[in-house]
């Protein structure tokens, strides 16, 4: 592959991008002060930032093996339908289609921020064909289990776990923490940085009747604050968890994060990630992360109760109803192949 051939990998990391474009991300990601308004993507999250870095390196990739010439100009100056054609094309020859439409998504957003005044409609045109190909096959399938299940699936391990007096204190804190995040994550489908970021206090807030749910808008992918109430057969399981099982977690050390693993310290991303799979197949029997979760609640609200598909955006924090409508969709077809089901085995018995 030429990108093996001229040593150049197929993402640029920020210290090799040329000075023009180190320079550029620095004044469209700048906080600003009393001399300078800050820059258009100044609110850029980690996650944001680090996918937009890594679809620009991409770009910047393909420049460096393909154009190598126009590496001098301009930023937008190398944003050309000949140069983006190429990209695309190369991308679509090695990647799936949600990727190229993210990798161009990348390119439109430092276009517009870089040029707010140029006419970008022809980049923005060919965003919204590539985001025109991504159709309802490319939504994850869903597992095939229900919301429903998982939670009660997941409320009987946290009771065999108490019955179960063979377990080291330890051993029952542990077991007991993995069913009540499993619990938790299907009533409140939060995504993993959510999750982890929770603390005592900020995010869970106890009230009289319980607890109630905050995550700060620097903690969603949205951008919003996010009040939820908390899961009312919840609450029991979270105070037994808060009074005995964490401290026993926690083992003498200290801290206000409410998800403690079995060294006494937070959650990593890292470890979650090793984790979750493995418990959700002893309990559930399948694997799953934790974004799975988010697709079997949507899925589940979309086939049970499709009136109300709407409720997806607020309960998974997404800004459109695009991702509602790929679920209700999948659900009238899943809800067609039934009643065809039911047609063929009628006329099988006549």
């Amino acid at each position: 592959m030429a990108e093996k051939a001229e040593g150049i990998p197929l993402v640029l990391k920020l210290e090799d991008w040329p000075e023009a474009d180190r320079t550029l991300l620095d004044r469209l990601t700048a906080k600003g002060d009393i001399f300078d308004d800050p820059g258009p993507y100044c609110d850029w999250s980690r996650g944001t930032r680090r996918l937009r870095l890594q679809g620009y390196g991409q770009w910047l990739s393909y420049l460096a093996r393909c154009h190598a010439g126009e590496l001098h100009l301009e930023p937008v100056e190398r944003i050309r339908k000949d140069t983006v054609a190429g990209f695309i094309a190369e991308c679509d020859a090695r990647l799936k289609p949600r990727s190229t439409y993210n990798l161009a998504t990348s390119i439109l957003v430092i276009a517009l921020g870089a040029a707010p005044g140029l006419d970008w409609s022809w980049l923005a045109r060919v965003q919204r064909r590539l985001r025109a190909r991504l159709d309802n096959e490319t939504l994850a399938q869903a597992p095939a289990i229900s919301a429903g299940g998982v939670f009660n699936l997941a409320l009987e391990r946290m009771r065999k776990v108490e019955r179960d007096h063979a377990l080291t204190d330890l051993r029952r804190a542990i077991r007991f923490r993995q069913a009540l995040m499993i619990a938790f994550l299907i009533a409140r489908p939060v995504r993993r940085r959510a999750l982890l970021a929770m603390k005592i206090g900020l995010h869970l807030r106890e009230t009289s009747e319980g607890f109630r749910l905050h995550f700060p808008a620097d903690d969603m992918k949205d951008r919003r604050n996010h009040d939820f109430p908390f899961p009312p057969r919840l609450i029991a399981p979270m105070r037994w968890y808060l009074g005995m099982h964490r401290p026993a977690l926690l083992g003498g050390k200290t801290s206000d994060h409410l998800w403690i693993g079995q060294y006494g310290n937070p959650i990593t991303p890292d470890g979650l990630s090793r984790e979750l799979p493995k418990v959700t197949q002893r309990i559930l029997g399948v694997e799953l992360r934790t974004h799975a979760f988010r697709h079997i609640v949507a899925t589940s609200i979309a086939e049970v109760d499709p009136e109300h598909v709407g409720i997806i955006r607020d309960i998974l924090g997404h800004a459109t109803l695009t991702t509602s409508t790929k679920h209700y969709n999948r659900a009238r077809q899943i809800d067609a192949c039934n009643a065809l089901q039911r047609v063929v085995r009628g006329l099988a018995s006549t």
